[in-house]
C-alpha cells in the first residue's frame, strides 16, 4: 500500500516531468507523463500536489493546453480536483471545458 506522502511525491515528481515537457515542447514526454500524473491524482487525491498543479494548469496555453485538456478529460476523477479553474477567465478555454465536463452528471 502506498503512503499519503509516498503518493504526494509521485504525483508532484510527475508534475516535475510535465512542466519540464511542456516547457521544451515534448508533447510525446508530456503527454505520457500527463496521463500517469492524473492516474496517481484520481486514485491518490493529493492536496499538497494540487496547490502547484492548479496554477500551472492556469498558464497553460497552445499545444501544451490541448495535451493537458485531453488527459483531464481521460482523467474526470482528476480533473473534478482542479474544478476552480473552470472559471478562470485567463486559464485556457480548453482546460475550462475539460475541468467543466468532469463535473458534469
Amino acid at each position: 500500500m502506498v503512503q499519503f506522502g509516498e503518493a504526494a511525491a509521485v504525483v508532484t515528481w510527475l508534475h516535475g516531468i510535465c512542466t519540464y515537457a511542456a516547457g521544451q515542447s515534448e508533447w510525446d514526454l508530456l503527454e505520457e507523463a500527463a496521463n500517469v500524473m492524473c492516474s496517481w491524482d484520481a486514485a491518490r487525491d493529493q492536496w499538497s500536489a494540487h496547490d502547484r498543479i492548479g496554477p500551472w494548469l492556469r498558464s497553460l496555453n497552445g499545444d501544451a493546453a490541448a495535451v493537458m485538456a485531453s488527459a483531464l478529460r481521460d482523467h474526470a476523477e482528476s480533473a473534478q480536483h482542479f474544478s476552480g479553474v473552470a472559471d478562470d477567465r485567463n486559464a485556457d478555454p480548453r482546460i475550462r471545458q475539460a475541468v467543466r465536463a468532469s463535473a458534469a452528471p
